[in-house]
């Protein structure tokens, strides 16, 4: 932000010479306008010729000094001059009681005024010299008074006139000069607070600059982390999450690397598996990992679980020196952490030195803590399917057996014909000419029949939407068909079971042994319908032949 406002040099008398500009030119223009009223009357009272010209040329002087744009001092000196004259003449008009003395002090008074206190004593000392020379002179005879009402004197008399005015001179130059100080004392300070609020001002402002460029870099930081924490949450598969990560890190944040370590099963090793530099892919290809707690700032962060800044790499203890990175300058290490328990950690570098600070740990940390969720939600994601998929396999295997086993019936099989519905175990007879069409039954992926439909030679092609109907009823009918399996099986074990709890509860309602032997074949006998059903004991030690029928 470029500053535009003046600047004001502390304890320069520019205001003091302004104020004496515009006071000279006050005085100028009202002594031209009043000076009209004083000359009328001075020239018509005296009888000399010279001196009313005096007069006439004083105030002639007094208008061009005024209109005409003078150097300032020439304007002074010009002013002040004007009552020195005017005093010389009264003195030579009436004498030491005339109004000489009032010119003479007024002369002192605009000297010290306008020109400064040097010039003041100067007016002083010239207006003692004009009293002294003119009361010489007329005391001593040499001068005659040329005014109607004019008063020689004696010395007495000029004496006591020049000291009243050497004394009512001095007066006015102490008071002056104590009111130049004070004015230059208080433009002195204001001088200073206008430098000082300049000075604040100028660190406003700088303080301004930063400020908005720290919230500008954090407003960055803020949606590049965001950026990259809805491209994490949308993956789907782990390394494809991990390489999207370090990559968007590295971009939208121009950093020289970004890697993200896995912490192994066992728990003591950080392994890169991620990372956006060369450096990083050829580390990942031989298979770099850093133990926990022992190797570098990775292996600190895995340990503490706490992030760490090496804001100088060639000074911190705790960096590890990787000749695949050799630009690396400063460093940042954050855990990723999900539910608590500590997966990774990620690691950024940089090619500048302190280029990370406090206030960059919570963004990061932030950006972190949501890629580790991404991370376990994709693991989650990807132990369900496997589990699914487990699940799936087993359903179908199940399915498979259940439907081997049922077949064993020999009643799978029936046939639509114009005399009605009939079950046989032979294909039907199919001509040449017949248009067919064959709808698989499945049943989760597994294959447990099909719908043969066959048409006479002369009918209509079978179309699309016929089809279709055909499959979405093959569809219903083998899904009604295993459920009805199903049932059947559920059924079956219900009955089994039932017979089981009634076995065991007849056996236990005897205590004696050859009592539980005849209460278990008879049950065993009845529950199967078997024909014959034999209970023995043997001796320990003794083996037993167990047969089983194949079918």
């Amino acid at each position: 932000m470029r500053d535009t406002s003046p600047t004001i040099e502390p304890n320069k008398p520019v205001a003091s010479e302004d104020w004496r500009e515009k006071f000279l030119q006050t005085i100028l223009i009202g002594s031209s306008v009043l000076g009209i009223f004083a000359l009328i009357p001075a020239v018509l009272s005296t009888p000399v010729l010279a001196l009313k010209l005096i007069y006439i040329s004083v105030y002639l002087v007094l208008l061009a000094a005024v209109t005409v744009r003078f150097p300032y001092k020439l304007k002074a000196y010009v002013f002040v001059s004007l009552p020195l004259i005017l005093g010389t003449s009264s003195l030579t008009e009436t004498g030491i009681r005339g109004d000489g003395l009032v010119f003479l002090l007024a002369f002192v008074v605009f000297s010290a005024l306008l020109l400064g206190a040097r010039v003041g004593v100067g007016s002083i000392v010239v207006s003692e010299i004009v009293v002294a020379v003119m009361g010489f002179l007329v005391l001593s005879g040499n001068y005659q008074l040329t005014g109607e009402s004019y008063f020689a004197g004696n010395w007495d008399d000029w004496l006591s006139g020049g000291a009243t005015l050497l004394l009512l001179s001095w007066v006015v130059m102490a008071g002056l000069r104590m009111l130049q100080q004070g004015f230059d004392k208080a433009q002195s300070q204001v001088g200073s607070m206008l430098a000082q609020m300049q000075d604040e001002q100028a660190t406003l402002e700088e303080n301004v600059d930063i400020r908005t460029q720290e919230l500008l870099t954090k407003t960055n930081q803020l949606n590049a982390a965001a950026f990259i924490a809805k491209q994490t949450a949308e993956s789907t598969d782990l390394d494809s999450l991990l390489a999207n990560t370090v990559r968007l890190i590295s971009e939208r944040f121009d950093f020289y690397h970004a890697g993200i370590f896995l912490i192994n099963e066992r728990g003591d090793y950080a392994t890169l598996q991620a990372a956006s530099s060369e450096g990083g892919q050829r580390m990942i290809a031989r298979g770099h990992q850093l133990r926990i707690g022992a190797q570098g700032i990775v292996g600190f962060v895995a340990a503490e679980k706490k992030p760490r800044i090496a804001l100088d790499v060639g000074k911190d203890a705790a960096f590890f020196d990787n000749p695949e990175l050799p630009l690396t300058r400063s460093e940042v290490a954050l855990p990723l952490v999900a539910r608590e328990k500590l997966i990774g950690v990620l690691d950024i570098q940089s090619t500048e030195p302190e280029a990370f600070t406090q206030s960059d740990i919570a963004i990061f940390q932030t950006m972190a803590d949501q890629i580790a969720v991404a991370i376990e939600n994709v693991r989650l994601l990807s132990e369900s399917q496997l589990i699914i998929s487990q699940l799936e396999s087993l359903s179908r295997e199940q399915t498979r057996e259940s439907w081997k086993y049922y077949h064993r019936s020999g009643k799978s099989s029936f046939y639509y014909k114009p005399t009605g519905i009939q079950q046989s175990t032979d294909k039907p007879e199919l001509q040449k000419d017949h248009k067919i069409i064959e709808v698989p039954l499945s049943v989760r992926g597994q294959l447990i029949g099909k719908i043969t439909l066959i048409r006479k030679s002369d009918a209509l092609e079978w179309t699309k939407q016929e089809q279709s109907v055909a499959e979405e009823v093959a569809a219903q009918t083998a899904l009604a068909l295993d459920n009805a399996r199903l049932m059947e099986q559920t059924q079956s074990r219900a009955e089994r079971e039932q017979a089981i709890a009634s076995i065991a509860n007849k056996v236990r309602e005897t205590l004696d042994l050859q009592a539980i032997l005849r209460t278990s074949a008879r049950e065993i006998q009845r529950a199967l319908n078997l024909e014959e059903a034999e209970i023995r004991l043997i001796q320990p030690g003794s083996t037993v032949s167990v047969s089983e029928n194949p079918d």
